[in-house]
């Protein structure tokens, strides 16, 4: 009987398209591979968010809470970066035997970890330190972040799954990227797959998403607010919100438009679900521009007219007009989304060359 491998799997702090990226894959490799079991190490507020999701992985799928809550996020302040802030989840990976001793180890956008697992599979679609590096002038901790991260890449090339669609340039030109196309999760039997494409163009609830970097919440508030004196009915992702969105596939389907910062996790819940977005533009964030103007490019997303919230009114209106279905639905026929099963089978295959070569 083959002896059980484990595979720890490190998520970035920052929001929760990482964590809902891993979860989608291990549920992918936990099912082809009953010799493996997974530990997702994640923060507070990712647990409680995907408690459930990993729970009914089986118990052959287990969260370790808190490791890396000291990992780096997007904050506007540049003062309020430190070492501490940026680099200390790195200690409390290497207090833990378990993770660090894992057979496998993949990261979510940390590469730090590289430092003690060098043979690490990094996994996201942009680095920190393109977007770190907008804090290095005026900050020695982001400085210092920047030049290690950019050393360990260039001293081991590790593979990286990305989005080949969104890809930023230095996952393309400091890792061997893995390019893979969006990661969707496929449709059940009770998502009534074909009713809900015929009714495309007939949903007309909005969601406004600032994302888990929190940065943009008072900008949610104003157009939420705005929107809904125009007589919309509008979601946001505000905790304090009487329409906070539960993330439901049932609530998925009822929105025509999305407003929204676009990380790649609201990003891909689009395409699965062929939901046209409006950017709410961040331009201090590397990352968030980047992705923007290539999801224009690809035609998912639309800018904000002027960048004023009151021209959501009538691109909103616009969008989820029937007549203009085909115009703004027809750019989501071009998206693979194969990536979840594709991610696994290239984890498989990489990890046996592994094993056949020790």
């Amino acid at each position: 009987m083959a002896r059980t491998k484990h595979l720890a799997i490190l998520v970035s702090a920052n929001g929760y398209g990482h964590i809902r990226r891993q979860i989608l894959i291990a549920t992918e490799l936990l099912k082809h591979n009953s010799n493996l079991q997974v530990s997702f190490a994640v923060t507070d507020a990712q647990h409680r968010r995907f408690k459930v999701e990993i729970e009914n992985l089986g118990a052959r799928a287990k969260a370790v809470v808190g490791i890396t809550e000291d990992s780096v996020r997007w904050r506007h302040d540049a003062a309020s970066y430190t070492d501490a802030n940026l680099n200390g989840w790195e200690s409390e990976l290497e207090s833990n035997s378990s993770l660090l001793n894992a057979d496998f180890v993949m990261s979510d956008n940390l590469v730090g970890v590289l430092e003690v697992r060098p043979d690490t599979v990094l996994s996201g679609s942009f680095l920190w330190h393109e977007v770190i590096s907008a804090h290095a002038v005026g900050n020695a901790a982001c400085r210092k972040f920047v030049e290690r991260e950019i050393r360990l890449l260039r001293t081991h090339t590790p593979r990286m799954i990305c989005n080949a669609d969104l890809a930023t340039p230095a996952v393309l030109s400091l890792t061997n990227p893995v390019l893979m196309p969006w990661m969707v999760e496929e449709f059940s039997e009770s998502q009534s797959t074909t009713q809900f494409l015929h009714s495309s163009g007939q949903r007309s609830a909005v969601l406004v998403h600032g994302g888990g970097t929190r940065t943009l919440d008072d900008r949610v508030r104003t157009i939420a607010e705005l929107l809904r004196t125009n007589g919309h009915v509008v979601y946001t992702d505000l905790e304090d919100d009487s329409m906070c969105f539960d993330y439901q596939d049932l609530t998925w389907q009822k929105l025509g438009v999305v407003i929204c910062r676009p990380g790649v996790g609201t990003a891909t819940e689009c395409v699965k679900w062929r939901i046209p977005m409006i950017v709410l533009r961040d331009q201090e964030n590397f990352e968030a521009e980047c992705i923007a103007e290539k999801l224009r490019q690809l035609g998912l997303a639309h800018f904000l007219k002027n960048q004023e919230e009151f021209s959501t009114i009538a691109q909103v209106c616009e969008i989820i007009s029937p007549e203009n279905k085909n115009k703004y639905l027809d750019p989501f026929e071009n998206c693979k989304i194969t990536g979840i099963s594709d991610a696994a089978s290239f984890l498989v295959e990489h990890w046996n060359l592994i094993r056949r070569s020790k």
